[in-house]
């Protein structure tokens, strides 16, 4: 984009002494200001750097895949009625509280390279959408200029409809005076009043279509429409028409390694080659790390634990809790001995179960695929078809850009021929035009003659004016397809 931008800068400018006003004036608009106006607010423009931003956020996620998945859970709840208790695996009558937190985690090693192939697939797709923004921020600036191109030959258009008008007028006035002094007849300056009439009309149209070409301009800038709306003007009468330096097909061979239509298009080749890649790895085996932590609280479980600190055992009396004998009349529980290990109870609540319930797990899974319904298989002819569609598309950008510069070739060549034929018939219908205003103010034309030749002078300096923007206009192109420094010095 910033060649394109180059380009028109110099093409504005027009390096030579005379042809250029080279600082901005106050309230006129200079082409790199209408270009820079119609990038910021062009819908065009801003898809496509949008569509950039999608390239670039499939990238980041592409990159994203290559590191190690997690997962964290946690859980926890009420168990009513009949339930299991986790500790002792027997059933029990009582509500249940329980909590279960796990952390899992993995990473593949080795899945066919798809992860590898699908990030520079996706590195080419984000090369590729930064050269469809660069294309589109060419075609807004180059239909800029021709749009600003427009103005300028309008506004010359003008200048000779009013240069016409004015001389219309002078004629019309001096006819006045020498019919009222019986000189000349008044059926002639009937004649002159046509013709001031006519060239006034002419200057009325000449001012509509300066106006639509203003608006054309706003229009593809985005720009609220303001009759106020005023561009530099640029003097392009020092061009001399010259056959252009190289061939359309050396131009064609420079435009096809510097377009940015012909740059993604190939780019987007390579990224469907790469995809041809991807959907191939999905036949090969997959290997994956795996690892996972998890941990478990009950309820169920006593809040002490009896913690042993030897191996020896030591003889307890203990008092039943079901068997009970009368003595006395009273009531006692059975006294048995009981064996216990030496040690000393301890506190067993909520994170003492997490803790002491932990559990890891590290391991390998690898996974061939055998039948899969085809799915692969199918994925890999897509890809070959999506593929097969890059590369005709990229033919048939070459096959466009070619038939383009062979066209604007041609179109330069007729350009050149016009430019020069209507200079000279300017020059010829000038004379001419003066030789008879002479002879008919000295009373020796009719003014049907002078009319014929005035007519002929005003045709001649419109199809010049015309010849010379578009001359300038088709040179530019090619010079921009061959990517050189544009200006107007041979």
């Amino acid at each position: 984009m910033s060649r394109l931008l180059t380009f028109l800068i110099i093409f504005l400018v027009l390096a030579g002494p005379g042809n250029v006003f080279a600082q901005s004036q106050q309230g006129l608009w200079s082409l790199e200001e209408c270009i820079n106006y119609a990038l910021t607010h062009n819908s065009e423009v801003r898809q496509s750097e949008l569509d950039l931003e999608v390239s670039q956020a499939t990238q980041a996620q592409t990159k994203a895949a290559l590191l190690p998945t997690g997962r964290a859970g946690a859980a926890h709840g009420y168990n009513f009625g009949r339930s299991i208790n986790p500790f002792t695996n027997q059933y029990v009558e009582e509500q249940i509280q329980t909590s279960n937190l796990n952390l899992n985690a993995s990473l593949i090693l080795f899945n066919g390279l798809q992860l590898q192939n699908s990030l520079k697939q996706t590195a080419l797709g984000v090369k590729a959408s930064q050269q469809d923004l660069e294309q589109a921020a060419n075609t807004v600036s180059l239909n800029v200029a021709l749009a600003y191109l427009a103005i300028l030959q309008n506004e010359e258009l003008l200048e000779i409809a009013t240069r016409q008008l004015t001389t219309s007028q002078a004629q019309l006035a001096r006819a006045d005076k020498l019919v009222a002094a019986g000189v000349m007849a008044q059926s002639t300056l009937a004649d002159l009043q046509v013709q001031a009439g006519n060239d006034e009309l002419e200057k009325v149209n000449a001012t509509n279509n300066l106006s639509t070409a203003k608006l054309t301009l706003m229009q593809l800038m985005n720009l609220p429409a303001t009759t106020d709306f005023q561009v530099q003007k640029l003097n392009v009468n020092a061009l001399t028409p010259n056959a252009y330096d190289k061939t359309a097909t050396a131009v064609y061979e420079v435009a096809q390694k510097t377009q940015p239509s012909i740059i993604g298009a190939d780019l987007r080749v390579k990224s469907t080659q790469r995809g041809v890649q991807v959907a191939r790895g999905s036949l090969l085996p997959a290997l994956s790390l795996v690892g996972a932590m998890g941990t478990a609280y009950s309820s169920a479980v006593p809040t002490s634990r009896f913690v042993a600190d030897g191996t020896g055992f030591t003889q307890q009396d203990v008092a039943s809790e079901t068997d009970f004998v009368m003595v006395n009349g009273t009531r006692k529980p059975i006294i048995s001995t009981k064996q216990v290990p030496n040690g000393s109870m301890q506190d067993f609540l909520y994170f003492d179960q997490l803790q002491f319930n932990l559990g890891k797990y590290v391991g390998l899974n690898l996974s061939i695929p055998i039948l899969n319904g085809w799915q692969a298989r199918n994925r890999i002819s897509n890809a070959q078809i999506a593929r097969k569609r890059a590369e005709f598309a990229a033919d048939n950008a070459r096959i466009q850009l070619r038939q383009n510069i062979e066209l604007a070739f041609t179109n330069l060549s007729a350009a050149q021929t016009r430019l020069e034929t209507s200079r000279k018939q300017a020059e010829a219908s000038a004379v001419a035009y003066q030789a008879a205003q002479k002879r008919f103010e000295n009373g020796s034309v009719h003014f049907v003659d002078l009319n014929l030749a005035k007519t002929n002078y005003d045709r001649a300096q419109l199809n010049e004016v015309r010849a010379k923007y578009d001359y300038v206009f088709r040179k530019k192109i090619l010079d921009f397809y061959q990517n050189k420094p544009l200006t107007l010095q041979e």
